[in-house]
């Protein structure tokens, strides 16, 4: 049984709860009326469960606490800030904007990185049954040739042969591989200096680093804009960040950040040293926080590079498309003409 909310759930549920609570419904009858009504059967029941434990004289945010059902800690959040500030209806109608505005940013990376790796996963299969499957079919007629081969073609031959007589081998190596790549991936999530490392190395890649940077600035820059704009006071709001973003490479940032403001740095001074915050956003967000638009300046910036992280994507897949085209393209011509070259130069040495 399914077990997860998804982002696009969880953004249905703060907004049917929003429209109840707007119509003056009680918290505890906003949850079973919504939840009565509420499809599909994972909602439903996290909305009752979540009622009834209200109704019987919890907190929202003791009742999500104990859930059953996992989902974002954003949402945790945003219900404890709707209860200390008593604008849960408001709170929840910012919760939806938030979780509407993440599925968007989700749904753009994957239909942007969609084409790309199902070109290349058609690479690797085209070539790896060329080499594997239809090379082997042509070696018995060159055998009979007593003219020399060509070199690209012996080329492809030794090729052949030896990815054969070695897949097991081929196949160890990449489960190792994964295996390597798994390890450091865990690591970069639970060791600093490991996370530390592998973000100067990402920021420093040409073009990927930057659209790195700017994807992470609009995932927390969504959320502080929204919790800030519900009543939360930054320090909260920045050890809130601090823990739904703790497995990401700039959680020690954050805490950092949330360290600064405790022990009475100004904002400008600890995000000088945030390096998810783009150069730009940096400077708005210090003359922002000293005139008291911090909120809305986030908001707003959130949004303006969730722009240029879509423009961005489209330029580097518009390069990618046709580099892998005229990559696949020319490795079986290449494969193909080599293969086929000793026939026709016997066919024409018959004639």
């Amino acid at each position: 049984m399914k077990n997860k909310l998804s982002l696009q759930q969880m953004q249905f549920i703060c907004q049917q709860l929003s429209f109840a609570l707007a119509g003056g419904m009680p918290l505890p009858n906003a949850l079973l009326l919504v939840g009565t009504e509420m499809q599909p059967a994972v909602c439903r029941r996290f909305l009752l469960q979540t009622g009834e434990a209200v109704q019987q004289g919890k907190t929202m945010t003791q009742a999500l606490q104990q859930s059953e059902i996992r989902y974002s800690p954003v949402l945790l959040e945003f219900v404890l800030a709707g209860e200390q500030n008593g604008t849960m209806q408001k709170t929840m109608a910012q919760a939806a904007e938030y979780f509407a505005r993440q599925n968007q940013t989700k749904q753009m990376l994957s239909s942007a990185m969609f084409y790309p790796v199902v070109l290349l996963i058609l690479m690797v299969i085209a070539f790896s049954a060329m080499f594997l499957f239809v090379v082997p079919t042509v070696v018995q007629t060159y055998s009979n040739f007593d003219a020399q081969l060509p070199a690209v073609t012996r080329s492809v031959l030794q090729i052949s042969g030896w990815m054969r007589a070695n897949w097991p081998l081929i196949l160890s190596a990449i489960l190792m591989i994964s295996g390597i790549l798994f390890f450091c991936w865990q690591r970069m999530r639970t060791n600093p200096v490991w996370k530390m490392r592998a973000r100067q190395f990402i920021l420093h890649i040409p073009l990927a680093g930057k659209l790195y940077q700017q994807y992470w600035f609009v995932q927390i820059g969504q959320a502080m804009g929204l919790m800030l704009s519900s009543g939360m006071l930054l320090s909260h709001c920045l050890q809130a960040m601090g823990q739904i973003y703790r497995r990401s490479l700039f959680a020690a940032e954050l805490e950092r950040l949330h360290d600064d403001l405790t022990d009475g740095y100004s904002f400008e001074a600890g995000i000088s040293k945030c390096t998810f915050i783009p150069e730009m956003a940096r400077q708005m967000l210090a003359v922002s926080e000293q005139t008291g638009a911090l909120p809305e300046a986030l908001v707003q910036l959130s949004q303006y590079y969730q722009k240029q992280v879509q423009q961005r994507l489209q330029r580097m897949i518009g390069l990618l498309e046709p580099c892998f085209v005229l990559f696949l393209g020319l490795g079986i011509l290449l494969m193909t003409g080599s293969l086929f070259l000793p026939l026709v130069q016997s066919y024409q040495y018959l004639l």
